[in-house]
């Protein structure tokens, strides 16, 4: 039997360090462990490897881009179609994230638009005609209560 992955007690001290500020320095956050830069940059290296710690990710303001609609859309195609209209999806630029899913619809996304007019656009003059759509649902997020990626309160 496969033994589960687990991090020790530093190693979930540095993950949570990190979660809340991931522009902290080795030097403080070796100094409130009280252990050397070295043993900090070794375990981040050993997370980072072993597969816990994915990467550093930058947080940008949809808004302040003009991006002001977030769409929550859900669609089916053609089950021959699938696997190519998961790529072409992946493709499109104003899908943050695309999910191959359960449940009535096979495909969700998750997108940032301009205005109603950018949406509409989108999908009459791209998606539409190039995806084998079946069905479809589109869901404009009104206001977002949380937005979280995976983080370590959830360990």
């Amino acid at each position: 039997m496969e033994q589960k992955k687990r991090v020790d007690k530093k190693d979930f001290l540095i993950l949570k360090t990190l979660d809340k500020d991931v522009r902290i320095s080795i030097a403080t956050i070796a100094q409130q462990l009280n252990v050397t830069e070295n043993t900090i940059r070794y375990r981040i290296e050993r997370l980072r490897t072993k597969g816990f710690l994915k990467g550093y990710s930058l947080k940008l303001s949809p808004s302040h881009f003009g991006k002001t609609i977030q769409v929550l859309l859900s669609v089916n195609v053609k089950p021959e179609s699938l696997s190519s209209s998961l790529k072409r999806l992946s493709g499109y630029n104003e899908f943050t994230k695309v999910y191959r899913s359960s449940g009535k619809y096979s495909i969700v996304c998750i997108g940032f638009f301009n205005d109603n007019e950018h949406l509409e656009e989108f999908l009459n003059k791209k998606m539409l005609l190039e995806i084998p759509v079946t069905e479809w649902a589109e869901h404009i997020i009104l206001k977002r209560y949380k937005n979280d990626e995976f983080n370590i309160e959830m360990i």
